[in-house]
């Protein structure tokens, strides 16, 4: 189940404005608020931390010294194994810290999930910064996001990216490629600290706006039909064993790089090149299954030839 959003009774506790590649969970016809998003997610749940024990001699239960196990009080089920410093922050708590960034509300939340049996959480708003290129009809909208743990394996995240969040792969892509986050630990200060959390704000409009400058400086530096060809040439390199199915690799790229969608527009420049390689990985790279695919794309070899072409281009 690479999703990892809890299911309870055949439905999944999920919530988004668009259908998500796993089919599952309430989709809404428009954006919600954190309230809507709370309750249509099954986020609602509180989380309680409680003295672990174990059975000693003569039936007298014995405390486990600094251990203390988290729990969901709606089902009892246990989350995690915890020490004593660590504070819970409720997804309530947690989640409040839009409020300072988007206002309360408003209803500008696009994802909100729970994964595995609660012991972490998401939830996503869409910005209203996001990324144009000069010339085209190309947009990337931009999203703010909060992951929260309740087993102790985590902090409580939050950050900016062009990732929308569906399942815990997806959060794993969004944590991974955000240029910028703000990381808070379970202790004390946790509950003060997201009340500051909205500097991300000012992240928001730094990372757009530094994103921008870059797309539109690739999308005004010429490439030529010949350097295309090497470009693909020296990021898929081939042996003589394995030289036609590389072949038709580097055909596959100069398809998406020539007759992409949208790229009718940007053929000559390396925004193009760096599009056309991207619909490549993304829409004709041969997966096994869509398991695979967000990993390639998140750890794998996909994401190694997009950070290559990527440094290639930029230093053209």
């Amino acid at each position: 189940m690479a999703h990892n959003l809890r299911l309870a009774d055949g439905k999944a506790d999920f919530a988004t404005t668009a259908p998500a590649w796993h089919g599952l969970g309430t989709v809404v016809k428009e954006a919600m608020t954190a309230k809507e998003a709370i309750e249509l997610a099954g986020l609602g749940y509180e989380v309680q931390k409680e003295i672990m024990t174990i059975e000693g001699k003569n039936g007298f239960n014995i405390v486990v010294p600094n251990a203390f196990a988290t729990k969901r009080t709606d089902t009892n089920e246990i989350l995690g194994t915890v020490g004593n410093r660590y504070q819970l922050v409720q997804n309530k708590e947690a989640f409040n810290f839009f409020d300072a960034i988007i206002g309360e509300d408003m209803a500008m939340y696009e994802t909100a999930g729970v994964l595995g049996i609660g012991e972490k959480v998401f939830i996503t708003a869409k910005m209203p910064d996001f990324i144009r290129i000069t010339g085209t009809d190309d947009l990337t909208e931009i999203y703010v996001y909060l992951t929260s743990t309740h087993d102790g394996s985590g902090s409580i995240i939050a950050g900016v990216t062009s990732q929308r969040i569906v399942c815990s792969n997806t959060l794993n892509l969004a944590l991974k490629n955000s240029i910028n986050k703000v990381s808070i630990r379970h202790t004390k200060s946790a509950k003060v600290a997201l009340e500051s959390a909205h500097k991300v704000l000012g992240i928001s409009h730094q990372y757009t706006t530094e994103l921008n400058e870059c797309l539109n400086y690739l999308a005004t530096k010429p490439v030529t039909d010949a350097k295309v060809k090497e470009l693909v040439k020296n990021v898929f390199k081939s042996e003589s064993k394995d030289s036609s199915r590389i072949e038709n690799i580097r055909l596959a790229v100069l398809d998406s790089y020539y007759n992409g969608i949208g790229q009718e527009k940007i053929i000559g420049t390396a925004y193009g090149v760096l599009q056309g390689f991207t619909h490549f990985l993304s829409h004709k790279k041969n997966y096994r299954d869509s398991s695979i695919k967000l990993e390639s794309l998140m750890n794998g070899e996909s994401n190694k030839v997009a950070n290559e072409i990527g440094q290639m281009l930029i230093t053209l």
